[in-house]
């Protein structure tokens, strides 16, 4: 009887295995479970997809347009070549004649060369016509560089014309350091400070905001070849 009992007992036992009861059925379910996460994770990730450039993209705003080109100077011909023979003539100018192409020159180099020549014949200023540096006063300073405006304010001075006159109308007073400003009164016209004046004028490296009227033109050449003839 005892043997029958054991019997029994073995019997509901490999049932119950082979049944997958109990906590077997759970167990054999994981593997699956395990796979299936494999399975998501071998699944290979898509990258973002970038945008198009187009218009208003930070590539597209960053690129502006191309600045224009300086206009070429266009110097004043024949007035132009005689006063920079003058300056090789008298030995002002070193290097080769470039008096008919004073395109080439850069009117920085001139300028000083203009001043010491100016220097070396102040003699010839008193002889200049009154009216025509006056017209030149009038207009105002051909440049906001430092030396060209007192330079400018120097020659108003002895014409005593005010400053706030000039500079209260000129097209150059927002980037101008020395608007309105003042200098002592002189007794005489300064010939190195005319002789930078007129070069850059003929030499077209004035401003072109600034309008060049035909009289003026007309006195500043009459000047220029003035002060070439009286200082032979």
């Amino acid at each position: 009887m005892a043997l029958s009992s054991a019997a029994r007992r073995l019997s509901s036992s490999s049932a119950a295995v082979a049944g997958g009861g109990g906590g077997g059925g759970s167990r054999a379910a994981r593997p699956g479970a395990l796979s299936s996460l494999f399975s998501v994770n071998s699944t290979p990730k898509t990258r973002a997809s970038r945008p198009d450039p187009g218009d208003g993209t930070p590539r597209e705003r960053r690129k502006q347009k191309p600045k224009p080109k300086p206009k070429p100077r266009q110097p004043w011909g024949e007035t132009a070549a005689a006063l920079l023979r003058r300056f090789y003539d008298g030995g002002y100018l070193p290097g080769p004649d470039l008096s008919e192409a004073p395109h080439v020159l850069p009117p920085d180099a001139v300028k000083g060369v203009a001043e010491r020549f100016g220097h070396d014949h102040q003699v010839v200023a008193k002889w200049l016509s009154g009216s025509d540096l006056k017209k030149v006063a009038l207009f105002g300073c051909p440049s906001v560089e430092r030396r060209t405006i007192f330079a400018s304010k120097r020659l108003r001075a002895f014409f005593n014309i005010q400053e706030a006159k000039i500079c209260s109308s000129c097209k150059l007073r927002n980037s101008c350091q020395f608007a309105s400003q003042e200098v002592s009164r002189h007794d005489k016209v300064i010939l190195s400070d005319t002789m930078r004046i007129l070069t850059l004028f003929v030499l077209d490296a004035y401003p072109h905001q600034l309008e060049v009227t035909p009289e003026l033109k007309d006195s500043i050449c009459k000047l220029v070849k003035d002060t070439i003839n009286l200082s032979q």
